[in-house]
């Protein structure tokens, strides 16, 4: 009898809130804070304009040494959100020490309320220890030994569970876990990886108190990450990486000589054989240094693929008029044919009559004349050549410049004729100046267009063989923010119903204007437009 009473006495419990408004820590709430059974709801005020991941992160680095995974994080309002975890009586008890209140970013304070013993495991069967060990089971290529951590932040079958691993503690945390899901069998064991890849993930440095891999570790990838200095990754020098993958850190711009950054990393790892893609230690011998696609830090890569994919998917329509918009209104293109020996490609080139090869003109007057400008001569020029397809695999892309407005792309790679069977591609090179204009738009400023029959990379090579798949539907798709302002006010001065209406009834119309305005006349004749939408 005494069993039972001594069980269900370790069983109920009352939820109990510590606030901010008066922060206290006894013993009782100590006990419940102790429990593992039970899951704590945290409540943040304060958050303003700050998005989930910074204020889950300062929250996380709050409660070191201790760690904690916030789960289910939703926003209540606009200054309210809150988050439930399972976390140690003493991450509690740091937030406590610092009042339950917290300095973000920008000095703005957030506040926390944190209602202990919110639920139990019954009701929420959620282990996220076991969640993050299968998406790490599935990260794993055991054949190869790969383990591949990219982004793993964003990691869709974590559900609900921040786990930011650009935080030690947590990147230390998520390689235990590592054990559990790769070596169910003998958890004490290292990790037999050979290539590790961490990339897109944050992180500014690795610090492990503890030994998680084996002395295979020769390959590792930590590309477009925040790690300021090399002298951060002293804990990989005892490993004998031959293959690193730095580009896209900060530390890579700190040097203005490729030896210095070389000697600084072979300080730290002294067998390394490949840096960056390149061999090392060929310098004496003159070979250059070569990569397939050059974007800098990587700071801009989304909006150069973005780019580079929209233009040439537009380029490739039935129709090039749907570029229009693209062009900046004096922007300038100029059109270089090189040597073409194909009988083929020679008959669909007689179409561009505004090549620009200096080689080849007789009357040098024209050299200016076909210098177009203005998106209504480049469209129209654009909408004489015959139709194509891009072949984005073929695609290189080099970021030659990279200015506060400006951006210079120079994209290369292979093309061919939709309208012309058993004929080879085409090379072709275009650079592009784009400008960022308002509401973070870019338009063209400058393209430049060379194209190549008898590109060398081709050349004697026969092999080679592109498949024509049809050309992706283009559907072009609304306004600038600014734009959508003008739309909302040209509604709501025609019809007189408020902002809230006039945006739906365009919302529903896909940004119509006529489609909006037709079906507001329609509704309106017979009555159906509510009174409140004129107040």
């Amino acid at each position: 009898m005494a069993n039972v009473e001594v069980t269900e006495n370790i069983i109920s419990w009352e939820p109990l809130r510590l606030t901010h408004v008066k922060p206290s820590f006894n013993a009782q709430e100590s006990a419940l804070a102790s429990r593992q059974d039970l899951w704590h709801k945290f409540i943040l005020f304060g958050i303003g304009q700050f998005k989930a991941a910074e204020v889950l992160r300062t929250i996380i680095i709050a409660c070191e040494p201790e760690i904690i995974l916030p789960v289910m994080y939703k926003e209540e309002n606009p200054n309210k959100s809150t988050f439930l975890t399972k976390c140690s009586c003493n991450a509690i008890e740091n937030l406590v020490k610092q009042g339950l209140c917290l300095t973000l970013s920008n000095g703005q304070e957030l506040h926390i309320d944190i209602i202990l013993g919110y639920t139990d495991s019954q009701n929420l069967q959620l282990n996220p220890n076991r969640i993050i060990a299968q998406a790490l089971y599935y990260r794993y290529e055991p054949t190869k030994k790969i383990l591949n951590l990219d982004d793993f932040e964003n990691e869709k079958s974590l559900s609900s569970i921040y786990c930011p691993i650009s935080l030690p503690k947590v990147l230390h945390f998520v390689l235990r876990c590592t054990k559990m899901g790769i070596l169910s069998n003998n958890r004490d064991s290292r990790l037999p990886v050979r290539e590790l890849s961490l990339r897109y993930n944050q992180i500014t440095s690795i610090i492990f108190f503890e030994k998680f891999f084996n002395y295979h570790l020769t390959k590792l990838d930590l590309r477009h990450n925040q790690i300021a200095d090399v002298e951060y990754l002293r804990y990989f020098s005892e490993f004998k990486i031959s293959e690193l993958w730095l580009d896209g850190n900060p530390l890579c711009i700190k040097y203005n000589k490729c030896h210095d950054y070389i000697q600084a990393v072979k300080n730290i790892f002294p067998h390394l054989q490949k840096l960056d893609g390149i061999v090392i230690g060929m310098e004496q011998k003159f070979v250059p240094n070569i990569q397939s696609n050059y974007l800098r830090d990587g700071t801009n890569t989304c909006l150069i693929k973005q780019f580079v994919k929209h233009y040439f998917t537009l380029y490739d329509q039935d129709d090039r008029q749907v570029i229009n918009g693209l062009y900046d209104r004096d922007a300038l293109y100029s059109m270089t044919l090189g040597p073409v020996s194909n009988y083929v490609h020679k008959q669909l080139t007689k179409t561009f009559v505004t090549n620009r090869n200096l080689l080849k003109f007789v009357d040098y007057a024209k050299c200016q004349e076909f210098l177009l400008r203005g998106p209504e001569k480049i469209i129209s020029a654009l909408k004489n050549q015959p139709p194509t397809i891009h072949h984005f695999k073929s695609f290189h892309v080099d970021l030659l410049y990279e200015g506060e407005i400006h951006l210079a792309i120079s994209v290369q790679g292979m093309f061919s004729f939709r309208d012309v069977n058993q004929c080879p591609p085409m090379f072709f090179n275009r650079t592009f100046i784009i400008m960022k204009k308002e509401d973070n738009e870019y338009c063209i400023t400058n393209d430049q267009c060379y194209l190549d029959g008898t590109p060398a990379n081709l050349s004697g090579n026969n092999e080679i063989r592109f498949e024509l798949k049809s050309v992706p539907k283009f559907i072009p798709t609304v306004f600038s923010v600014s734009e959508k302002e003008q739309l909302l006010t040209f509604l709501h001065e025609l019809t007189t119903m408020n902002m809230k209406f006039c945006h739906q009834y365009l919302e529903d119309a896909n940004w119509d204007i006529r489609s909006a305005i037709a079906t507001f006349m329609n509704m309106y004749t017979v009555n159906n437009v509510p009174p409140e939408a004129f107040l």
